[in-house]
């Protein structure tokens, strides 16, 4: 980029001989950024920063004159502008240090059975990683592969240099010791292949053991949400209940309306980015939930409308009496259940398809691994097979199997099916079987890794979900003690009221609406409880689609139950 390369060239003109005793005394950006994979000079990145911060001084100046001018305080956050251009200098490598290494830890297990399994067909792993280099399945992988292999084949560096290179400039530790250790395993004559078969294990055993102590973080950040959302809700709900009932001219309204629709959906988008940042993550996304939910969700809108007469702003004759019917609570209830029903059916069923071919896939490797120890070549195999019930799998193979009749090569078949299934890890292990059988002949041995490591892949989908699997039912306790807990104090404590009379220091209570305008409030935030379960239970705010659904018939049930609850008598 030119405007790049003119900033860094004026940079380092006014302030690179400041920039060594920089980096010798305040702060090394070496090593940051070359984990970050930022290709510029420590001395020239510092300049930078320091010509962006003396950019920035203006800014200083203008606002410290304001100050002083118009006594407008806020701008004092203005004043230390450059450095917070220095400080963002100084994050951005670590930063970006830390995507490359989440991103390289999602697909570094898959990458080592990869290189395993083509190992133990005497495929080395220099190959592996060239082949690695074109695999756009694993992204942050292929990017690893490909500046190893630029070294090599452009800068004439060996192999194992080159390797090792790799190894003590990444972020990630698991990187360092897998390829690290490969080039000390050849230098020293050690077994390569057995090697390379333990540290796959040993990342699947470390993959295991990071998926449960991000389940039990994900549960306690479940119980926060809750925790958070129920008390402080019950909270706000009693101090704006008082002030309704004993109202010293201020409007309560105003603030249950931005509690319910401001602050509450942003605290519950704060959860769901914390959870999404804790959750291993899966490069691909099924959007037909999403976009079912967007075009119902125009739906449910138009429905909400036409319930409650355009919320009270027109009018329309025909459809009056429905609106005496349905009362506001209750068509929220409608349109959030439309919103979110339809999607969830879909979420489901696509839900349950994707984890039966996963299965059947698991089943079909351990199959193939058997039928190949009697000598049938690898098509011939998959034909022999496609009569057996793998699950959702089993269609995706009778498909297989015709296009392999037809005379289409191996590899178009199953990249085709690569193109169409939905699960990352099935896309993943099918890329590896068309990997064994195309470069290293599928020979019994590979086939029996890749099925062991498939295995092991399933094993800890299983602990993963196990580990969250208590925490679904949280989120429908707390939505209804919530309801309840909400309604029965607002019908209690007006009811209290109106027995004890009114006076001077209280107004009439308008009992039905208070129950209209709480009621609607609790009905969404058990809407968001449900959003927020379903994405850090289950990984996916679709997921939450049904739980949303399910807790606003609940809440608004448990709205028109709670109050009949309640039978307080005076004398």
């Amino acid at each position: 980029m030119p405007l790049l390369n003119t900033l860094e060239g004026l940079s380092f003109r006014f302030f690179g001989k400041i920039a060594p005793a920089f980096l010798k005394n305040v702060f090394e950006f070496g090593n940051y950024l070359q984990r970050a994979n930022m290709n510029i000079y420590p001395e020239t990145y510092v300049s930078l920063m320091f010509f962006v911060a003396f950019l920035t001084l203006p800014i200083s100046i203008i606002a410290i004159v304001l100050i002083y001018l118009l006594q407008f305080i806020p701008l004092i956050f203005l004043v230390p502008t450059p450095v917070f251009v220095m400080i963002a200098f100084m994050l951005t490598p670590m930063s970006k240090a830390s995507e490359r290494s989440q991103r390289l830890e999602r697909e570094m297990p898959f990458a080592a059975t990869y290189v395993a399994v083509m190992a133990s067909g005497g495929i080395p792993p220099y190959t592996s990683f060239k082949r690695l280099g074109e695999a756009d399945l694993l992204p942050a992988m292929s990017q690893e592969a490909k500046n190893l292999i630029r070294d090599v084949e452009i800068f004439g560096v060996d192999p194992l240099t080159a390797m090792q290179k790799s190894a003590k400039g990444n972020p990630l530790d698991i990187y360092r010791e897998f390829v690290g250790g490969y080039a000390s395993t050849v230098i020293i004559g050690g077994d390569i292949t057995s090697f390379l078969e333990t540290k796959a294990e040993e990342l699947f055993k470390t993959r295991a053991a990071r998926v449960r102590a991000a389940a039990e973080r994900l549960g306690m950040l479940l119980e926060s949400f809750i925790i958070i959302m129920v008390l402080m809700s019950l909270c706000f709900y009693i101090l704006f209940s008082v002030e309704s009932i004993y109202s010293t001219g201020m409007s309560s309204y105003s603030g249950i309306i931005l509690y319910t629709y401001v602050f509450t959906p942003l605290l519950s988008f704060v959860f769901i980015y914390l959870a999404h940042g804790m959750q291993p993550k899966s490069p691909i996304t099924d959007w037909r939930p999403y976009k079912a939910f967007g075009i119902c969700a125009a739906i449910a809108a138009a429905v909400l409308m036409l319930l409650t007469n355009f919320l009270g702003i027109m009018s329309v004759p025909f459809l009056a009496p429905l609106a005496n019917i349905v009362d506001i609570p209750t068509a929220v209830a409608i349109a959030l259940v439309i919103s979110t029903g339809p999607p969830a059916i879909i979420q489901i069923k696509l839900s349950g398809e994707k984890a039966s071919t996963e299965k059947g896939v698991t089943l079909f490797l351990q199959d193939l691994t058997e039928t190949r120890k009697t000598g049938l070549a690898p098509e011939k195999c998959i034909e022999t097979l496609s009569n057996r019930e793998y699950g959702s799998f089993s269609k995706h193979l009778k498909k297989i199997t015709a296009e392999l009749s037809w005379g289409i090569p191996l590899r178009k078949v199953f990249m085709d099916f690569v193109k169409r299934t939905k699960s990352w890890t099935t896309q993943i292990v099918m890329f590896l079987l068309v990997e064994t059988i195309d470069v290293g002949g599928g020979t019994i041995a590979m086939i029996e890794s890749l099925a062991k490591f498939c295995t092991t892949t399933q094993e800890v989908e299983k602990e993963k979900q196990m580990a969250v699997k208590p925490y679904i039912m949280m989120p429908y306790f707390a939505a209804l003690m919530l309801v309840a807990t909400t309604v029965m104090m607002l019908t209690f404590t007006t009811q209290t009221v109106g027995l004890a009379g009114s006076d001077a220091t209280t107004t009439p209570v308008d009992i039905d609406s208070l129950l209209v305008i709480f009621s609607t409030s609790v009905i969404i935030h058990s809407y968001l409880i449900g959003l927020v379960g379903g994405k850090i239970s289950e990984e996916s705010v679709a997921a939450g689609f049904k739980h949303s659904a399910l807790l606003t018939i609940i809440a608004i049930v448990a709205a028109k139950v709670a109050p009949s609850l309640i039978s307080f008598q005076g004398g």
